[in-house]
């Protein structure tokens, strides 16, 4: 038998087993630890998706009222022929 066994054999069974269980316990927060992290971060990337959405619905709409400003400034102009007078 080499050392590590050795040593292994001299730890009480209670205690070996008091610590799988307590390695288990550990694993299983870290997974609820990083579910939970997940989730979060899978959460803010949804509602900055659905800001990033809703600001280019915004935009579109400023363009679209930006356009027809253009173009009713365009009309009053040719039609008063503002600069000639």
């Amino acid at each position: 038998m080499n050392e590590e066994s050795e040593n292994l054999q001299e730890i009480p069974a209670e205690t070996r087993e008091s610590s799988v269980a307590s390695n288990s316990a550990s694993t299983k927060q870290d997974k609820t630890d990083l579910l939970a992290k997940t989730k979060l971060l899978r959460d803010t990337l949804q509602l900055l998706l659905e800001k990033s959405e809703e600001q280019k619905k915004v935009c579109e709409q400023l363009a679209h009222e930006n356009r027809y400003l253009q173009d009713y400034v365009e009309n009053l102009m040719s039609s008063g022929n503002v600069l000639d007078k």
